[in-house]
């Protein structure tokens, strides 16, 4: 994977998944984190970061995805636990090839390595009262793009 740390500081190079079914998003979360983010994973060496989600929505879902196009780069500055995070990432609108199988309203548990995942598929009215990271999917994942936006994003404090 496409990683590296330098003392409390790490560079990440990460692709996600924008999954939308009946105006809701796929989202997931660690089960001890507080907030919510979109599914994807790191990027590894001389891998399409495209191929990158359709390895991990099988990982962590055993499921089929398809890529559809890319939405969003976004150069991204924010903390996790004791680590401060450099990270490039590359959004893309995904499709599960049966997203019936991911029932509303309830929790749906994913696998990552070393880490118990839950998925939820969230309404985009209800986003504004979830922890979602980064913020700026709140309002930007109500009307998708176009064509690919570049972004910056600096979630660490001064």
């Amino acid at each position: 994977m496409l990683k590296f740390d330098v003392g409390d500081n790490r560079f990440n190079f990460r692709s996600a998944a924008v999954i939308m079914h009946q105006d809701h998003v796929l989202l997931h979360k660690a089960v001890q984190d507080n907030f919510w983010a979109l599914p994807g994973g790191r990027v590894e060496f001389f891998e399409f970061s495209s191929d990158t989600l359709a390895r991990e929505v099988e990982e962590e879902l055993g499921m089929t995805a398809r890529v559809i196009r890319p939405l969003w780069y976004v150069e991204n500055f924010f903390q996790y636990q004791q680590t401060r995070f450099h990270e490039i990432a590359t959004l893309y609108l995904t499709e599960l090839a049966d997203p019936d199988v991911i029932p509303f309203n309830v929790d749906f548990p994913g696998v990552e390595e070393d880490v118990d995942l839950i998925f939820r598929w969230f309404k985009l009215s209800e986003l504004d009262s979830i922890e979602l990271a980064p913020d700026f999917l709140k309002t930007r994942l109500r009307s998708l793009p176009e064509g690919v936006e570049f972004l910056t994003v600096n979630e660490i404090e001064s």
